[in-house]
């Protein structure tokens, strides 16, 4: 009689762990303490730390240090921080989608997108995904790039389409990560058609004379152009006019005179769209690429996938080869 073969690890784990046991590590890891988890899970605090131990026991390892001032955890417990909100995050929104899964068996997508990637990139790909499947949510969140990436590790988000904040990722973040590059970006300049020659390269100096419509002073497309003018050692022009994309474009249609400044997909967009000049400066700025990011867990669902390919398709339209 041969033996039973040997129970897989991530079996025991699933028959062993509970799902209120990574809120306890949630709760944890945003300073709370077990008699605070107790009163907002309804637990008493003897139940609390009875499911501790029984997480520990499953995992092999301590997860939560224990002090007369409070509990917090141990360096094993804080690798199991990012699980344990997907987790927590994931069951929430999946609580919320349910009477909607209910009724429609396609997906909501939630993504996360830049106003002018969003404008420029994903208008034409989620008016064909709503006109496909007049049953489908698609939800675009706005925002700078931090907070998207935020709420993307956070499962809030099955993907963002823009770049990567401006901090260095660790080695645990970008382990999770799926990028898929769409293309290299780099600012880009706008004039109404009476204020510079496009038929030449321009230099950036004799751009300053001119004034200036940007986005907000904190945005990424300010920084880079603050940080090459200094590099030059030219002054830095102030914003006569700071707002989105669509409106910078819409301004510098109006009147001659003004410079405006934008990332590559809304420049374009806008000077294809209010027949604007898009100037050829020089030096050439870089910013990091426009890509795709998702976790790598769990893989994407069909409709994302068919957006995806619209997304592709749009970069293409936008930029031709």
């Amino acid at each position: 009689m041969s033996a039973d073969p040997p129970t897989p690890a991530s079996a025991r784990l699933l028959s062993r762990l509970r799902l209120k046991q990574f809120e306890l590590i949630k709760g944890v890891s945003e300073g709370l303490s077990f008699r605070h988890l107790a009163d907002r899970m309804a637990l008493s605090q003897p139940a609390i730390s009875k499911m501790a131990r029984e997480m520990e026991e499953a995992l092999g390892a301590a997860v939560f240090e224990r002090r007369r001032d409070g509990v917090s955890l141990t360096a094993f417990g804080q690798s199991l921080v990012h699980d344990a909100r997907l987790i927590v995050n994931k069951l929430g929104r999946l609580e919320s989608e349910l009477s909607e899964l209910r009724r429609n068996p396609i997906r909501t997508l939630r993504a996360g997108a830049p106003s002018y990637t969003g404008m420029s990139l994903l208008s034409r790909p989620v008016a064909l995904i709503a006109a496909r499947h007049q049953q489908a949510h698609v939800e675009i969140i706005d925002g700078i790039a931090s907070r998207l990436f935020d709420m993307l590790m956070a499962g809030e988000l099955d993907f963002v389409i823009g770049s990567l904040p401006d901090r260095n990722l660790t080695d645990d973040e970008a382990s999770l990560l799926h990028v898929e590059v769409l293309y290299p970006d780099e600012l880009r300049f706008v004039a109404h058609r009476d204020t510079v020659r496009a038929d030449q390269p321009v230099p950036i100096e004799d751009l300053l004379k001119h004034s200036w419509v940007m986005p907000s002073r904190d945005s990424l497309v300010r920084n880079a152009l603050r940080a090459a003018l200094l590099r030059k050692r030219l002054p830095v022009p102030p914003a006569t006019v700071e707002s989105s994309p669509p409106f910078i474009g819409a301004v510098v249609a109006e009147h001659p005179g003004f410079i405006g400044l934008l990332r590559s997909d809304s420049a374009v967009y806008l000077a294809r769209h209010l027949n604007l000049v898009l100037l050829d400066v020089r030096p050439r700025i870089a910013l990091p690429p426009v890509a795709i990011f998702r976790l790598r867990d769990p893989d994407p669902s069909a409709l994302a996938v068919e957006l995806f390919a619209l997304v592709r398709e749009s970069v293409q339209t936008l930029f031709g080869d």
